[in-house]
């Protein structure tokens, strides 16, 4: 049972303060203990509430069960934070799509009433996990929920890599970049650059090429065991990008190289009882619509 609940929002977003509010009350209605996140609701009132806000270490070493209120991409950042915790997550949406937070503000209470009760469901999600090198010493580590995404500067020319599966050579190639993503990524912008879409119970990793010269370049599946190293080409000069999730980046040149596996450890994420992921799907992409 769930007694220490804490609450994650969009930075300083004040349009999720009335969802805040209502989850403050109801959970001191259960006589729960609930907890602000530092970061992301410093600025919230909290002294009508009785109650505190922790930093993101500290709250994450004192919580059993963690609320997102906000977007995918609020989501995303919590998900980093949490995934050494062991901590189920649940998302209520104030976003646009909400693949990750997919619990409506005007369904939470009941939602919520049903997670209490110990009636929900709830799927554990992989996360990669990235190493930037060169010679051997490594300049940056961090992990990603959706992808990690090799991308060209502000520059029109495309940068120049190979990539490597298992230490097996798999192609070399003159794009825009690259996507390696979760299934639980398909859905951002892996699928944008026409890639799958993966079931999100797949251990898998999907590799996409973004804006390929080659037409014969297509998006390839792997185990998600697997060790994916890209390396830039020797003669090539430009300079990018790897970006975790869209949210945290670092500088990839000559002489790096990129390592991504999977984490060893997995997002707990809690789905209401009734949660199908195909008719999300369907909802958010429009499937099945009359013609």
């Amino acid at each position: 049972m769930f007694s220490k609940i804490g609450i994650f929002a969009k930075y300083n977003g004040i349009q999720s303060w009335e969802v805040i509010d209502k989850l403050i009350l109801y959970f001191q209605e259960k006589d729960k203990r609930v907890l602000l996140d530092q970061r992301s609701c410093s600025d919230f009132p909290i002294d009508r509430y009785g109650i505190e806000r922790l930093e993101r270490s500290e709250l994450l070493e004192t919580i059993d069960f963690a609320i997102v209120v906000g977007g995918d991409g609020t989501f995303l950042d919590v998900a980093r934070s949490i995934v050494n915790y062991n901590i189920p997550i649940l998302g209520i949406n104030l976003g646009r799509l909400g693949f990750l937070t997919d619990v409506s503000p005007d369904t939470m209470l009941d939602t919520l009433d049903e997670v209490l009760a110990d009636d929900y469901q709830c799927e554990e999600r992989t996360l990669l996990k990235v190493v930037i090198k060169k010679d051997g010493e490594t300049l940056f580590e961090e992990v990603a929920f959706n992808d990690v995404v090799l991308h060209k500067n502000d520059s029109p020319r495309m940068i120049e890599f190979e990539t490597f599966v298992d230490n097996r050579f798999l192609n070399s190639q003159r794009s825009d970049g690259l996507i390696v993503s979760t299934p639980t990524g398909s859905t951002a912008y892996s699928l944008s650059a026409g890639g799958p879409i993966v079931d999100a119970g797949l251990n898998v990793i999907s590799l996409v090429s973004i804006n390929p010269h080659t037409m014969s370049n297509r998006p390839v599946v792997v185990s998600g065991d697997s060790e994916v190293l890209i390396r830039p080409h020797a003669n090539c000069c430009s300079v990018a990008s790897i970006i975790c999730d869209g949210q945290r980046s670092f500088q990839f040149m000559a002489h790096y190289e990129t390592i991504v596996t999977r984490h060893p450890n997995f997002i707990k994420m809690v789905h209401p009882k009734n949660h199908d992921h195909y008719e999300l799907l369907r909802a958010k992409l429009n499937w099945g619509q009359k013609l």
